[in-house]
């Protein structure tokens, strides 16, 4: 990772004026080897600094300019309560966010007639307690994302989407949207209190089946068509699609029955049986006398 430092300031501001806090950015490691007891931090606003030394939270920065040899400051409270005249090396710097984030779950599940289901699910929340995350995860790179948090929702979101739609039937799962959104809101609201995050909301973003032509037949069926025909209309695009001629008749509901004009069109004195491997043509002999 490439940075540029300005003497001693720890930022998250690079020279250029960007920001190493994406929107997806949760918690950034600042690089422990440029701080020193020189250093001066600068935490934005929309930023706490969590100060780790020697194992321990020794300090949790809010927004503004932090000197570290002020009297007041925690950092400089632990110096000389060890009598250390700088910072250990083990000194690390975490920047939290502390924005509104958003976070898109999605998974599998089924219905109680077995029909597979693709479900996402939007997760809003907000970071309230930096200290308290970054001692409750893990993450081995410089950043922790929104997408490492997911990954700690996803087995809570599918226990709790499954537990409902295990028991309901394909065409009840509609209505349950609400109940979904309610379990899922009631899970994760306590288990995010435990890692410091406030969850703002819940919501089900999608709830479809994973066959894209039963997912036609649903549509079909919503815009007011009966089950039936909404069933023949999308078996009629599949014969469409495959060039069959017999997809007009799928449509209207008519047999199709492609061979039987030849059967019916063929001359009554053309046709031929096979008898004992011998060919015998019917003509007028065969009919009675007064015929």
């Amino acid at each position: 990772m490439s940075l540029q430092f300005r003497g001693q300031v720890i930022s998250t501001e690079r020279e250029d004026g960007t920001s190493l806090m994406a929107p997806d950015v949760l918690i950034f490691r600042y690089p422990k080897e440029q701080i020193t007891s020189k250093s001066l931090f600068i935490v934005q606003p929309t930023e706490n600094c969590v100060v780790i030394i020697q194992g321990q939270v020794q300090a949790v920065l809010p927004p503004g300019t932090h000197n570290i040899q002020s009297p007041q400051n925690p950092l400089s409270s632990f110096m000389s309560r060890f009598r250390y005249n700088q910072l250990p090396f083990d000194t690390i710097a975490l920047f939290v966010s502390t924005t509104r984030h958003e976070v898109r779950i999605q998974g599998k599940s089924q219905t109680d007639d077995l029909v597979p289901l693709d479900y996402e699910v939007a997760v809003y929340y907000r970071i309230t307690d930096p200290s308290k995350l970054v001692i409750n995860v893990q993450f081995a790179g410089a950043f922790f994302k929104d997408a490492e948090l997911a990954s700690y929702l996803s087995p809570i979101i599918d226990q709790e989407v499954s537990s409902i739609l295990n028991q309901v039937k394909l065409v009840d799962v509609y209505k349950k949207f609400g109940d979904i959104s309610v379990a899922v809101t009631g899970a994760l609201k306590q288990f995010l209190a435990e890692l410091g995050v406030e969850l703002i909301s819940v919501r089900v973003t999608r709830l479809i089946p994973e066959d894209p032509e039963l997912r036609r037949i649903i549509q079909l069926r919503d815009l007011g068509l009966e089950v039936e025909k909404a069933v023949r209309m999308g078996l009629a695009r599949v014969l469409t699609e495959q060039g069959n001629p017999a997809s007009v008749n799928m449509a209207i509901g008519t047999p199709y029955y492609p061979n039987l004009t030849t059967l019916v069109n063929l001359p009554q004195r053309l046709l031929q049986f096979s008898m004992g491997g011998k060919e015998v043509e019917k003509d007028e002999q065969d009919q009675p006398k007064g015929a």
